[in-house]
């Protein structure tokens, strides 16, 4: 037996008029976390619309600075915190996760905002957890995803212009890796399912993506950019909720986890930019050549990394570190032959002397 939770959202500059249809099947008061800078830009719309909705807020607060467990006690032990009838989230994938993992352990439901279009965590039922220092911790298999994701994309077309960027380069990658983890293997229907969506995460952001990006330079809530920020959040997302985690990750992710090891790296690149490299890697080792002229491109198009060196590091330095650290990556526990540091380095030095094929 199995249960399936697709992602239920509403979208629109006025997304959050629909608390009052949504929220109140919940309940009439909420404990709200955020991001400061989430807050900044949302925040006084959230609180307007909750109290069109009849919704009092008993609790609020920043969630913190990680995704941690610590943040998200810290939420647990709020007094307040055990009579509200729903969490919701506002901000960013690492307050969301947080909040869900909170709510994970309250069994009360959660709802997001998110404030930018960078992940998919507001509609997923998985929560990476990072150490109070920020090195990754845990993968946190939750039950349930948030009942429902409330985008207003006015919100999200004025944040800063990296984070759709960098989002559409985590996206991508949801495609790239799921088919490659999931070769072979005789699929259940949510399975099959999820990959079939998950050809959207990579073909709509060729079709749609680069018009994303200028309509989002100039703060435009466009066609396009509402194409991106649904595949950003939406069809990646379905893609985690349907298919076996066994199928949600491979080398891209890896190899993320393994560069940020590096300091250099984690502190000044997005989780999406880097992402973005690692499916370049990824689909150089697999000898996928059309699917990675067509991201190459694109990743060229947006500036987005096609090099090692655009994240900081020389392909001629010591990468032992990256390379063993992506090596024993769970993300690479099913795949279909082995993938070896020896293997990620080649694919490394290959894509170093790729330029794009025949254009």
């Amino acid at each position: 037996m199995y249960s399936i939770y697709l992602p239920r959202y509403t979208i629109g500059i006025d997304a959050y008029r629909n608390f009052h249809t949504i929220l109140r099947q919940a309940g009439t008061s909420c404990a709200v976390y955020y991001g400061k800078k989430a807050w900044d830009a949302a925040g006084q719309k959230i609180l307007s619309a909750l109290s069109n909705a009849g919704i009092a807020v008993a609790a609020q607060g920043v969630y913190g600075h990680e995704a941690s467990i610590e943040n998200a006690e810290r939420i647990l032990q709020d007094p307040k915190i055990n009579d509200v009838s729903f969490l919701l989230a506002v901000g960013g994938g690492k307050c969301t996760d947080t909040v869900k993992y909170a709510g994970w352990k309250l069994h009360k439901p959660v709802y997001s905002c998110p404030t930018i279009a960078s992940n998919c965590a507001p509609v997923t039922k998985i929560a990476i957890m990072y150490h109070p220092d920020g090195s990754f911790r845990e993968i946190a298999q939750l039950a349930e995803p948030p009942v429902h994701c409330f985008i207003d994309t006015e919100i999200l077309a004025k944040a800063p212009l990296k984070y759709v960027w960098a989002g559409m380069g985590d996206t991508m990658a949801k495609h790239v890796e799921s088919i490659f983890s999931a070769r072979g293997d005789t699929l259940t229907y949510p399975s099959r399912l999820g990959i079939k969506i998950g050809e959207l995460c990579f073909y709509d952001i060729l079709d749609c993506g680069r018009q994303a990006y200028r309509d989002a330079e100039k703060h435009t809530v466009s066609a396009a950019f509402e194409e991106a920020v649904q595949n950003i959040i939406i069809s990646t997302g379905a893609v985690s909720v349907s298919v076996s985690k066994d199928y949600n990750s491979a080398l891209a992710h890896a190899l993320y986890y393994g560069l940020t090891n590096r300091k250099e790296v984690d502190e000044h690149h997005l989780h999406g930019e880097i992402v973005s490299y690692g499916t370049l890697v990824q689909l150089m080792m697999d000898h996928q050549e059309d699917l990675l002229q067509k991201a190459y491109i694109f990743n060229k198009d947006l500036g987005l990394p096609i090099k090692l060196s655009q994240l900081g590091l020389d392909i001629h330095e010591d990468l032992h570190d990256v390379l063993q650290a992506a090596q024993n990556n769970q993300e690479l526990i099913h795949v279909p032959y082995p993938v070896t540091s020896e293997r990620i380095y080649e694919a490394m030095k290959e894509l170093e002397e790729y330029t794009g094929g025949d254009q």
